[in-house]
């Protein structure tokens, strides 16, 4: 029934699409669940910890990396602007995103942290960003629907990398060399982008001032909210940090990635969806929120299933993959479960506001929801440790996602498309 839905929501084109993305995100499931398991089990909380600490700071700062420009870029290309002009200039402003971004990690470990060890992993982890600006490239492949040859290139060279984490666990080599073969696979994954692309292809890339003005105006309330969204994802990762230490980010981490390992679903259907999306609005508008509607229903049956399932079988599952040393995190992934139900409307919500020139929201929304969850981790994390951070997220991911909607009138029409996707009718 699942599967008849999503073949009449979407064309033969997108259901390639669908299908490609998922097997990404399968493969990346299966190998990169069990090779996450037996580097956490390895490391231990301790410099598990450590190392996340580190990816929640570039996590947090790597918005300005990708300047929020992914599905402006895509609906560029669906409205046929000059392929050259439009990567080009999309790549040198994600060059250098990266290298503010850079500064910002590298000055922040060096003169605040303080630790040598913390600010090579930061170094070596920030160095991913730069490599991942040749991703654009997959937004040409988004935009006709061919993620088939993104999910070739970059699976190749995941499996490798995991083959080879697994012999750096049996050889007990050092943390350092894990965060090193992490930024060699975003190295070989670009080098691997470009070689399919077609070097010939990369080198008619130019940057054009006058679209990046254009482009820079009509993302702005995106690259901002991006980088709201981002720190209100990670900051309770840093909060943790400050307040009980890295290990506790170690066993915080264990239940966001679990909460976390879902959220490529939402990505899966708003890529596909989005060109159907923007060809409905233009020539029907009353078919244009039909669609909405169904995919908000689909999207809400499919997180709603999975936050059951790890509210009743959360202690099963970390006791049995990670091991007693993990167990505090059991409670904290059983609250931040729900979240999934949240984020998964807002990914959808967040295609509406680009397709119908509403990209403000995006902007105020994060805002708002960042405010509550510094806030409210302020004051639960000194009171119920990592419970706390997990609630701080779900109560602000409530708001940004779901209630923010009702207070406008030209969005009230999303906050009443998400609650008849909870009522079926």
């Amino acid at each position: 029934m699942l599967v008849n839905k999503i073949k009449n929501l979407l064309s033969q084109d997108s259901s390639k699409n669908a299908i490609w993305l998922f097997l990404d995100k399968i493969i990346r499931l299966g190998f990169g669940l069990i090779v996450g398991v037996l580097v956490a089990r390895y490391l231990g909380p301790g410099q598990f910890g450590k190392w996340n600490y580190a990816i929640a700071f570039v996590s947090l700062i790597s918005a300005l990396a990708t300047l929020g420009l992914d599905q402006i870029v895509v609906k560029h290309l669906l409205e046929n602007r000059k392929e050259e002009e439009v990567l080009g200039t999309a790549f040198y402003l994600r060059v250098f995103g990266s290298a503010l971004s850079t500064i910002i990690v590298c000055s922040y470990f060096y003169f605040y942290k303080n630790d040598a060890t913390l600010f090579t992993i930061a170094l070596l982890t920030v160095g991913s960003l730069f490599f991942q600006s040749f991703d654009v490239i997959d937004l040409k492949n988004q935009s006709v629907l061919h993620s088939r040859k993104t999910v070739i290139v970059k699976n190749t060279v995941f499996v490798i990398v995991s083959i080879i984490k697994l012999f750096f666990v049996y050889l007990k080599f050092p943390l350092l060399s894990f965060v090193v073969i992490g930024l060699i696979e975003f190295i070989f994954g670009a080098v691997g982008m470009v070689l399919y692309y077609g070097l010939s292809n990369f080198i008619k890339w130019n940057f054009n001032y006058s679209y990046c003005k254009t482009l820079l105006f009509q993302a702005w309330p995106l690259i901002l909210s991006g980088i709201i969204i981002m720190m209100y994802m990670r900051i309770d990762q840093i909060m943790i940090g400050e307040f009980l230490g890295e290990k506790a980010v170690g066993l915080y981490s264990v239940s966001t990635r679990f909460t976390e390992l879902w959220y490529f679903i939402p990505s899966i259907f708003a890529t596909s969806f989005f060109p159907k999306l923007v060809e409905k609005y233009n020539t029907n508008k009353k078919s244009y929120f039909e669609v909405c509607l169904k995919l908000l229903k689909l999207l809400f049956l499919i997180s709603f299933a999975i936050a059951i399932f790890f509210a009743f079988f959360s202690n099963l599952i970390i006791n049995f993959l990670y091991g007693f040393a993990y167990i505090t995190s059991v409670f904290a992934l059983q609250i931040s479960i729900w979240t999934g139900v949240f984020v998964f409307w807002g990914v959808a919500a967040g295609n509406m506001l680009v397709i119908e020139n509403l990209n403000k929201h995006n902007l105020i929304k994060s805002i708002q929801g960042l405010l509550i969850n510094i806030t409210l981790n302020y004051i639960l994390i000194p009171k119920y440790g990592i419970n706390g951070a997990a609630i701080a997220t779900l109560i602000s991911q409530f708001y940004a996602s779901y209630i923010y909607y009702f207070f406008f009138k030209s969005t009230r029409h999303i906050f009443m498309l998400q609650t008849k996707s909870i009522l079926f009718y």
